[in-house]
């Protein structure tokens, strides 16, 4: 029964219905007469302005082709952007012109929708183009957010369910490159991890790479997650404001004459205020075995109360834009983010008090300028500054007996300027040239005070700064309709080593058959910073993660080479995309990846990951399907852990797979979609045993064991309507429902020794962290 409604859509995908289509054939035809032809062929009305149509020219010969399909190869070809506003209205937006460095226009094989409305694959570049302002609806989600989204494509996985925690092809979270308008991105998440800390009302574009990455992105080596919000001057005052059951959120665009623009956004969590199911079934997955759902309990029938209890998560942005005239724009972008989180509790029995106090913040500035001097050369000049910073006070206390205190305090000020030149050479070649400085200023601290023991207490603190200089190439070139190569080379300087670190990149792609494409590309990274376990905290169960620098010797520089190659068909509304791939690291510790079992408190490693990446897709009028297959073999091997053989990785899922489904229906939207994947591996316990140092825990061979299979149906559904008459102001009501089946899938397995209730002895305890269960989640919007 629980399967049933998944299976059931197995027969839909073969049935649709039937959609007007038109045969048209333009040959350097002006734009606003290709509108024109457009508007009487389909009987629909475009709305723009006058501008965007000047010195544009269509090339285009398409037959019995669907109004969609026109529509997107006629924005493969200029930087436009269609809106749909109605069955009959479509709005025409420009959008910014595309260097080198960001994204080329392949026309002849362009894909514009990938999965859905809004997801798109950039085929002379390696990336998957999201804009969530397009963005048709997802499975189990009713708002477009930015991290959860790209989730559903193969080769991006989140084995602790939450939107921050992205494992791209076997890499860990910390060494994927998330940028906001420029600005690094060192917290990302709301609630932790739960949503993404980035607001999708005022984001234009996310772009993801899983390999083949541009030279002018660096110091990580696993995927890229590039955000842009938007940089278009609006022609009128443009906002919106919206609410679900975990927090609200209000935006607004303000033009200040013609060539600049004001643009703020801002959202925060009314739970410390009203309770929702939502929250608590998303609060139960947070906490559960932490300090927090357990409160410091000795036996399991402590009663325990507590006495504080707060928790919030805030962000906003203020960006403003100039464009004083068609070759310069400047851009002034503002972030913030924090989570607070204050709890407190009393074991009235013992007089044992305890509370735990954690702040979380990412700010951040950026200021871009863009100048062309020429159709065939520009340039950017651009400036960034980052600021994480992590604080955490745990206090426990026993009337008369004792007052202990730990303190904790990571930080990152992170300063950086680039410059950047493009030049188209000729029709076949462009050539790109770059400048990156950067200034990593990491810190970290901790410091424990004892009242009992005054000797037990330490302070411990480092504080490192890198300096990295870095210069960059890429060249691209392209034949007719069939070769395309992409080669970068990067060259980066870390003070913190005073080593340099060549990059070379590559991408080729062929056209074999007016169908199918061949591609393929490999790359060399490193990164200088990312996180490490920090034991110290480790009772309170939350963020016992710091980011430190690499010092060469306990803390390695992390290294990464890429190979992929894969094949590209499309025909007849089928997509199938595959690609196989080979991904080594060099630089892994222990104290990275916090295993259960070592003697050896310290010890080096490396991984290698052999994969496969599948989609398949099929598009049958406003019905959508698509299976993503992921197929993954990711091991580590480590000189003292296991007699050096090599292990299963911590989060190595050999088998994942989606299969989801939307459909549109005038102003309704249905999206369900089901994922199954194989459980991550873990270290099993025989029991304790008794040592001259104690009872210990007596492990089986290091991640030789794997949890269940996981499995989980979400399903969400919207409906837009109009609430004025002149489709100014336009409203949309969701609801979602999060694992239909109230499904118990078990996420991490450790354990712990645990005081016995009818001795003075130990006994052994599983933990097992369980994902979220059945979720409703409701949502409205209004925007003008």
């Amino acid at each position: 029964m629980k399967y049933k409604l998944a299976i059931s859509l197995l027969f839909v995908t073969f049935f649709g219905l039937s959609q007007e289509k038109a045969t048209v054939n333009y040959s350097n035809t002006a734009l606003n007469t290709v509108f024109a032809d457009l508007e009487s062929k389909f009987n629909i009305k475009f709305s723009y302005n006058s501008e965007i149509t000047n010195d544009q020219f269509i090339n285009l010969d398409i037959e019995d082709a669907t109004l969609l399909e026109i529509l997107f190869a006629i924005e493969a070809q200029v930087n436009i952007r269609f809106k749909k506003e109605s069955e009959r209205y479509y709005i025409v937006k420009k959008i910014k012109k595309r260097s080198l460095t960001d994204t080329q226009h392949l026309q002849q094989v362009y894909i514009k929708e990938y999965l859905t409305t809004g997801i798109s694959k950039e085929n002379d570049d390696t990336s998957v183009s999201l804009s969530p302002e397009r963005l048709g609806i997802l499975p189990g989600l009713t708002e477009p957010d930015v991290l959860q989204s790209i989730q559903l494509l193969p080769g991006v996985q989140s084995p602790t369910e939450t939107a921050s925690g992205l494992f791209i092809r076997g890499g860990t979270p910390d060494q994927n490159l998330v940028l906001w308008d420029g600005i690094k991105m060192y917290y990302s998440g709301h609630f932790f991890g739960t949503i993404s800390a980035l607001n999708p009302y005022i984001t234009e574009e996310v772009k993801l790479y899983k390999n083949g990455t541009k030279a002018r992105y660096g110091n990580r080596i696993s995927g890229v997650v590039d955000i842009t919000s938007d940089n278009e001057i609006p022609k009128k005052v443009e906002g919106g404001a919206g609410f679900n059951m975990t927090h609200a959120d209000a935006y607004l665009k303000v033009p200040v004459g013609e060539k600049t623009a004001v643009m703020v956004s801002a959202r925060r969590s009314f739970t410390d205020i009203i309770d929702t199911k939502t929250f608590r079934n998303l609060s139960k997955r947070v906490f559960q075995e932490t300090k927090i759902s357990e409160g410091n309990k000795v036996f399991e029938d402590d009663e325990v109360t507590t006495t504080k209890d707060l928790f919030y998560f805030t962000d906003f942005t203020v960006k403003a834009i100039a464009k004083p005239n068609e070759n310069n724009t400047i851009l002034i972008s503002n972030l913030f983010t924090k989570n607070k989180l204050d709890y407190g509790f009393l074991i009235e029995e013992y007089g044992e008090a305890s509370r735990d106090q954690l702040d979380i913040k990412n700010q951040g500035s950026s200021i871009k300028w863009n100048h062309n001097y020429n159709k065939a050369f520009s340039q950017s000049v651009s400036a960034y500054y980052s600021n994480f910073d992590l604080e955490y006070i745990g206090s426990n206390s026993i009337t008369d007996e004792f007052n202990d205190r730990l303190d904790k305090q990571n930080r990152i000020d992170d300063l950086g300027l680039e410059f950047d030149t493009n030049w188209h050479v000729n029709k076949a070649t462009t050539l790109g040239f770059g400048y990156q400085f950067a200034s990593n200023k990491v810190k970290y601290a901790l410091g424990f005070q004892d009242s009992e023991e005054p000797e037990s207490n330490f302070n411990e603190s480092n504080l490192e700064t890198n300096n990295s200089h870095v210069v960059y190439a890429d060249y691209k070139f392209k034949k007719s309709n069939k070769w395309m190569l992409n080669v970068g080379l990067r060259a980066n300087h870390f003070s913190v080593l005073n080593e340099l670190f060549v990059e070379p990149r590559f991408q080729i792609e062929t056209k074999l058959f007016n169908n199918l494409k061949f591609k393929v590309s490999g790359e060399s990274l490193h990164q200088s910073v990312s996180q490490v376990v920090e034991f110290n905290t480790q009772e309170f169960g939350l963020e016992n993660q710091i980011w430190v620098l690499s010092d060469g010797k306990g803390i390695p520089v992390l290294e990464s080479m890429q190979f992929t190659s894969g094949f590209v068909f499309n025909k007849n509304g089928w997509h199938i995309d595959v690609e196989g791939y080979y991904k080594k690291i060099k630089g892994l510790t222990s104290f990275t990846l916090g295993f259960d079992n070592i003697d050896d408190f310290f010890s080096k490693g490396r991984s290698k990951v052999l994969g496969m990446d599948v989609l398949l897709k099929k598009k049958i009028q406003d019905y959508r399907t698509w299976l993503s297959y992921s197929l993954m073999d990711n091991d580590f091997t480590f000189s003292n852990i296991n007699n050096g053989n090599a292990f299963s990785g911590n989060a190595d899922i050999t088998h994942h797979f989606t299969w989801s489904h939307t459909y549109e229906w005038e102003n309704v939207d249905v999206s369900l979609g089901w994922n199954i994947r194989t459980g991550i591996p873990y270290t099993e316990a025989k029991g304790l045993k008794d040592t001259p140092d104690g009872t210990v825990i007596d492990f089986e061979e290091t991640n030789a064991a794997r949890l269940p299979n996981y499995h989980r149906l979400d399903i969400s559904t919207t409906y837009k309507f109009n609430m004025s008459k002149r489709d100014t102001w336009k409203g949309k009501i969701g609801v979602s429902i999060l694992n239909v089946y109230n499904q118990k899938n078990i996420l991490s397995r450790k354990y712990e020794k645990r005081q016995s209730n009818t001795d003075n002895g130990q006994v052994l305890r599983e933990i097992n962290k369980t994902s979220v269960g059945l979720t409703p989640n409701l949502v409205f919007r209004v925007e003008f």
